[in-house]
């Protein structure tokens, strides 16, 4: 009975210790969920969203399936918050600079002669990709809620359901879920790209993607993220990482 005692009440510890998570589902205008993300699909392309991350780093790939090339125009796409537009391309260079150098010094004389040389290299973003037939482009560029928490208004319902992180645990644990409509939504953002089947973009379309939060569960990260275990070498390797391609997880302060 004492064993018991003290195995609840280091459970209660533990569970209090544990961070807990902020888990958003999305949705889209023109995407529909898959075990891939949020997808778009057509004759002429699939269009694939992932934002399995902590705080929903967004990859976007476009699967060209046309028997010729396709092209997405950098220049006029955005990631859109709001009205604040985030362009996806700027006309700037990236320089990465390296230097080396070697002194001489004669005798007991404060006399010195000094040598350098630096080399550097200097990178810019194409402002077009151009995607071969049956094959895609990838990117990685945008953090879809990079600071704070999701404020979640309304109601949410409580319920109580089994541990996953532990096998065959018997523990429960506490999850707070709310839902809701396009309109209602706390988080809304869009995604906005420029495509074309020839370079000149003569034949140009646009797809633009409005999401938000349909869904925020509230409940412990290990619940949905795993938990880091120690090897024999030392280091820590997550047991689950998060996994939801239709969403991402925020951690909560301490106090919430």
């Amino acid at each position: 009975m004492k064993r018991l005692a003290l195995l609840l009440l280091f459970s209660v510890i533990f569970l209090g210790c544990m961070p807990t998570v902020q888990v958003i589902t999305l949705r889209g205008s023109n995407v529909n969920p898959v075990s891939e993300g949020l997808v778009l699909d057509n004759d002429t392309l699939t269009l694939r969203y992932n934002f399995a991350s902590e705080r929903g780093e967004m990859l976007v790939s476009v699967v060209n399936k046309l028997n010729k090339p396709l092209y997405i125009d950098w220049k006029r796409s955005s990631f859109i918050i709001g009205q604040k537009t985030f362009d996806y391309w700027y006309d700037v260079a990236n320089v990465n600079l390296s230097s080396s150098g070697y002194i001489y010094r004669y005798g007991k004389s404060n006399f010195s002669s000094i040598n350098s040389s630096t080399e550097g290299t200097i990178s810019k973003d194409n402002p077009v990709s151009f995607i071969p037939p049956h094959t895609k482009a990838i990117k990685r560029q945008f953090i879809v809620f990079p600071t704070g928490t999701v404020p979640m208004p309304g109601m949410p319902i409580v319920s109580q359901e089994q541990a996953r992180w532990v096998a065959n645990s018997k523990k429960t644990i506490t999850v707070r879920a709310y839902t809701y409509l396009p309109e209602q939504s706390p988080l809304q953002f869009r995604n906005y790209l420029t495509l074309s089947v020839d370079k000149d973009f003569k034949t140009e379309f646009y797809i633009d993607t409005q999401f938000w939060a349909s869904a925020i569960r509230v409940e412990p990260k290990p619940q949905v993220a795993g938990v880091e275990v120690r090897q024999a070498n030392g280091l820590y390797v997550n047991t689950k990482p998060f996994a939801q391609k239709d969403g991402f997880f925020v951690i909560l302060p301490r106090r919430q």
